[in-house]
């Protein structure tokens, strides 16, 4: 018997909570432990609902909500995979959220979180490679920011506003953060549309940008890092008049 199945067969037999939620667990169990790693077949649902010494329909559903989230994939004839990272979906990041009723400060913090670390990450290649390649895709959406403020364009501004920092993020180099970020920006726009339209004037969005580009094209990476830090004090500040607090 090789070492897999050796893994697979530990004389257990699922009894408490529900048959599937245990059968992902298990299933969860074999791919973090490095059993099966991407690209890996799994056992056919056959083989593992005798391995689990549960039904054959509990676990297809619970291959099926996997494969929804990105973790599996059916190829058929051939059988069921592991997948990478960049196929799982941010569908249960989503979820949690909207579930978990999280306040939206929890969700700022997140993002700051976030978005901190990927900015020192940005600023320190820049410094060490000197490669400008991120440069004029900033400054296409300040472009967009500035033309979407003069005429007034919420929606427009927004979007600009979520590709900036998109495409700081995505410099960082986490493809986690990118999902998690694209996730946390769907939840806040309604807050940030709020924002903008008590704002008397859009252009401070499209300045308070222009500066973080311009320190970023400077080089100075503590100017730059306390230059972010005061973007996201500006906008703790502006949701909180805006929501009356």
């Amino acid at each position: 018997m090789n070492k897999k199945n050796d893994v697979l067969i530990h004389n257990e037999r699922i009894y408490q909570r529900t048959v599937v939620a245990q059968a992902m667990e298990r299933i969860k169990h074999l791919i973090a432990s490095g059993v099966y790693k991407v690209g890996d077949k799994l056992p056919t649902e056959q083989e593992l609902a005798e391995q689990f010494g549960i039904g054959r329909s509990s676990i297809r559903e619970a291959l099926k909500i996997f494969q929804y989230l990105g973790v599996l994939e059916s190829q058929v004839p051939k059988g069921t995979f592991v997948c990478g990272r960049s196929q799982v979906s941010t569908e249960a990041i989503t979820w949690s959220i909207l579930l978990g009723n999280d306040d939206m400060w929890e969700i700022i913090e997140l993002r700051e979180i976030i978005e901190e670390r990927s900015f020192a990450k940005l600023m320190k290649r820049f410094a060490e490679q000197n490669n400008r390649s991120v440069i004029e895709p900033l400054k296409e959406e300040l472009e967009a920011m500035k033309v979407a403020a003069q005429v007034g364009s919420i929606d427009d501004l927004i979007q600009a506003d979520y590709n900036f920092h998109a495409i700081i993020i995505r410099e960082g180099g986490n493809k986690l953060f990118c999902a998690i970020y694209q996730t946390l920006y769907s939840f806040m726009r309604e807050e940030i549309r709020k924002t903008y339209q008590a704002m008397r004037d859009l252009m401070d969005v499209y300045r308070d940008h222009s500066e973080i580009l311009h320190v970023i094209t400077e080089g100075d990476v503590a100017k730059a890092i306390v230059r972010h830090s005061s973007h996201f004090d500006r906008i703790k500040k502006l949701l909180t008049q805006a929501k009356g607090c």
